[in-house]
């Protein structure tokens, strides 16, 4: 994976920049980042493969909070699949795309703002998928601690805001090809033409 698709997904859990790279604890295997003054919260991006990586947190006693993956395509870094631990420290919580959606577009900025915006919008759903999707998000966010909710909702907004921008910039990008072709194209007719009439 390209160091600059590594550094984009760091700034996901990173907005403040509080992380710097430890190269005691770096390897071949992966990037080790820590806060100053801190050896209990870790965040490690790891190469998984060429255009693979995992990305995991570990809390104030060094156990692992977050374990998110991800995989790089041309320019872009997409997320495969979002983890977080347990609030009762007994096992992960696997949160699908559709939840990862509904967290970003409900975030109440912690879990009881976040699930009592979502536990109001469930009795108004038709859709009974839409209904799954929005009870099985409340219940896997009921079941983080609250530092670890704002956490996940924290990097999800990071990474969904980082995506539209990607796409914003990319969009401006092929509308600015486009002008440009069409006044090369247009240059050139014009120019075609002043050589017809002198001839």
């Amino acid at each position: 994976m390209k160091q600059e698709h590594i550094e984009k997904i760091k700034s996901y859990y990173d907005s403040q920049g509080e992380y710097k790279i430890n190269s005691r604890y770096s390897g071949e295997q992966g990037i080790v980042y820590t806060k100053a003054g801190d050896n209990a919260h870790w965040l490690v991006v790891e190469q998984k493969g060429e255009n693979k990586a995992e990305v995991r947190q570990t809390d104030d006693t060094g156990r692992i909070t977050a374990r998110d993956s991800y995989e790089s395509v041309r320019n872009t870094v997409k997320c495969t699949g979002v983890s977080r631990k347990k609030e009762n420290d007994k096992g992960m919580v696997k949160f699908s795309p559709d939840e990862i959606n509904l967290i970003y577009q409900f975030d109440g900025g912690g879990r009881s703002d976040t699930v009592d915006m979502l536990k109001s919008i469930e009795p108004r759903i038709a859709d009974e998928l839409t209904k799954r999707i929005v009870g099985s998000t409340i219940h896997k966010l009921s079941a983080l601690s609250e530092k670890s909710c704002s956490e996940l909702i924290s990097s999800t907004k990071n990474r969904k805001l980082a995506e539209r921008d990607s796409s914003i910039r990319n969009r401006l990008a092929k509308a600015g090809e486009h002008v440009r072709k069409s006044k090369s194209d247009r240059d050139k007719n014009r120019q075609k033409r002043t050589n017809d009439i002198a001839l």
